[in-house]
């Protein structure tokens, strides 16, 4: 089937499903047309709320009426699983059925060695399958390899390389939360240099894409960015919200009394409250009454998903909700607002928490983007890097008419006004674990543990065993966290030896009790 006559499918699937609020693109429409007439790797910026995952919808049923396999990767877990069941909707609408469709990522094992025709991962779970390490052999291939024995486990790196590079396409969508780190930005190069040489063709797509970052990848893909030109009743329809960006400034430790203040004496039926931390989210969240949801990182998977089912039973209605959040909601969660609270981010991450904010028809809202003067702690506030966030903040305090759906090139490039490095020696490690023939995965292992237990992360997640039983996915310094408090004997303190112990399939004990509404504190 051809790329133009899925898309087709695609429209006729949106039509019945949207019953009347349905809208042609014509920049999606242009972008079908262009991957039909070429075989280049693409890179496309289109803002959020647009629609990109119809290209995604039409790559999958193109591809698999080709024989052909699709592999989609998200930076997020959390985007993952909504993503997946708008695929198996529209796949059963063709007649071809959902079943084709397949999920892997950390705690969730659907589609081992990614080989469903059509998966969805994360791009952690595809950085190790790519080489030859995939979640199913990783524990197997690290204890063989740290023993004495003459015969070791390699894995099957040769099936996990198949299966990823054998590939028709490979789509990284929400590819803006691959530029936060020249690690990251460095694999992503290295994976398009290797599909490249295998004849993977690649799709980047994001609705934030800064100049600075596209000179990174402009040798490798065609930009095709939105415009006001693109589709001029879009533009219009989003630049017509009515709302200011209030900057407030916090301090003294009175910022979840102060926010909890904004909101009752807001009128509104749906609000988004985003913080850094989840401990900030978890307070903020114990400390209001009424209907209220709570999404964070810190979750079960199957609590994860329950409450994405809850949440999209609830987006629609009547009923006045309050979701708080963290980064976790930034990329891929259908969900609308008319108010908005939002801890300040860089302008990425901004720009995406908008993107959940007069989502649809509504035309008025209020918007409050805050900041701790104690939040700023060396190089970092909080999580992101000081630098960005004190530009974000001064940008902000002189724009307040600035329009965050559309129109935000401006706000990009002036934060992001530096050219990121990528290090090309670590471009050459990735590529060279294919070069190492007889041990293919020792190269690749040994670059993982020196790497910190991630190809794209700073830093891995690790999974930890409640004193419930309950198994949840932390970071390290989350880890390092219980450990102060005596909460984990067991845990060591070299951030080596924990990526090691992690590696080798160990799950740390804690003595925490899970929250199924809160999540793990």
């Amino acid at each position: 089937m051809l790329l133009k006559e899925a898309y087709r499918r695609v429209l006729e699937y949106l039509r019945e499903r949207e019953r009347g609020k349905f809208r042609e693109r014509p920049f999606l429409s242009e972008l079908i047309s262009a991957l039909s007439s070429d075989s280049r790797n693409y890179l496309i910026s289109a803002p959020t709320g647009y629609g990109k995952t119809a290209i995604t919808e039409s790559i999958a049923l193109s591809s698999f009426n080709e024989s052909s396999k699709t592999l989609v990767a998200y930076p997020l877990r959390s985007l993952i699983e909504e993503q997946a069941e708008i695929l198996r909707e529209f796949l059963d609408f063709t007649g071809i059925g959902g079943d084709v469709v397949g999920t892997r990522y950390m705690g969730m094992g659907e589609s081992p060695y990614l080989i469903h025709p059509i998966t969805l991962t994360t791009v952690d779970t595809l950085s190790l399958t790519a080489l030859g390490l995939s979640p199913e052999d990783i524990h197997k291939v690290f204890k063989s390899l740290s023993s004495e024995e003459w015969f070791r486990n390699l894995g099957h790196y040769l099936f996990s390389w198949s299966s990823v590079f054998s590939s028709a396409y490979l789509i990284l969508d929400e590819i803006h939360l691959m530029y936060d780190t020249s690690k990251s930005l460095s694999f992503l190069r290295a994976l398009i240099d290797l599909c490249e040489y295998t004849g993977v063709r690649v799709i980047l797509m994001t609705a934030t894409l800064p100049r600075s970052f596209e000179q990174v990848l402009s040798d490798k893909v065609e930009v095709r960015r939105f415009t006001k030109e693109s589709d001029t009743g879009f533009y219009e329809e989003r630049l017509s919200k009515k709302y200011r960006v209030e900057l407030l400034r916090f301090g003294g430790g009175d910022k979840l009394e102060s926010i909890k203040k904004i909101l009752s004496g807001s009128r509104f039926n749906k609000a988004l409250v985003v913080f850094n931390t989840v401990e900030d989210a978890i307070n903020f969240y114990r400390l209001i009454d009424g209907r209220k949801l709570l999404i964070h990182s810190r979750f079960s998977v199957e609590d994860r998903k329950s409450k994405l089912r809850e949440l999209r039973a609830l987006k629609d209605s009547a009923e006045k909700l309050v979701l708080v959040s963290t980064q976790a909601v930034e990329a891929g969660v259908d969900f609308t607002s008319d108010l908005l609270i939002t801890e300040v981010a860089p302008p990425i991450s901004l720009i995406q928490r908008f993107g959940r904010f007069l989502r649809r028809e509504e035309k008025f809202g209020s918007a409050y983007v805050w900041f701790e003067e104690e939040g700023f702690h060396d190089a970092y506030y909080k999580v992101y890097d000081a630098g960005l966030v004190k530009r974000t903040i001064d940008y902000l305090s002189s724009n307040s008419d600035l329009n965050l759906h559309v129109g935000y090139e401006d706000f990009l490039d002036s934060v992001y006004s530096e050219v990121p490095l990528v290090n090309q020696e670590l471009v050459r490690d990735v590529e060279g674990v294919f070069l190492n023939l007889l041990e293919p995965s020792r190269s690749a292992l040994e670059l993982l543990i020196r790497l910190e237990g991630s190809f794209v992360r700073d830093g891995n997640l690790i999974t930890v065993v409640t004193e419930d039983g309950v198994e949840v996915n932390v970071s390290y310094e989350y880890l390092m966290r219980l450990r102060r408090e005596g909460k984990c004997v067991e845990c060591p303190e070299d951030r080596r030896e924990v990526v090691i112990k992690s590696l080798s399939g160990h799950r740390f004990g804690v003595r925490v009790t899970y929250d199924r509404e809160v999540g793990l504190a």
